[in-house]
């Protein structure tokens, strides 16, 4: 079954940019991150996820039908937490219920 949340469903696939994100620029800034860090096309349909450093803010850049699409979320009382990191694949491992945890705002209480 396909889950679906702000317009995001699990058959996307989903990329978490591996460095902290100054939060102040917007989609140009991000679109720049993911075609010169990630050396990945931002209008090919996937969606990116962005952290700010001190984990409080939350940017995911997506685009389709020729529109790119900037979700915010902002946290106040604790922290957003990374997904698992697989060291043999080098990635962050992120799960459909696990973005939904993410961008509902489920936080460590550090």
């Amino acid at each position: 079954m396909k889950k679906q949340i702000l317009g995001l469903s699990s058959d996307l696939h989903f990329f978490l940019f591996h460095k902290p994100v100054s939060m102040q620029g917007g989609i140009e800034k991000l679109k720049g991150l993911v075609i010169n860090e990630l050396d990945r096309d931002p209008t090919n349909g996937d969606v990116y996820i962005f952290l700010s450093s001190n984990r409080k803010q939350i940017k995911l850049l997506h685009y389709e039908n020729y529109v790119f699409t900037m979700y915010v979320r902002r946290i106040y009382k604790g922290r957003f937490v990374y997904p698992e990191y697989d060291p043999q694949k080098d990635k962050y491992i992120i799960s459909m219920e696990k973005l939904i945890k993410l961008i509902r705002g489920y936080a460590s209480r550090v």
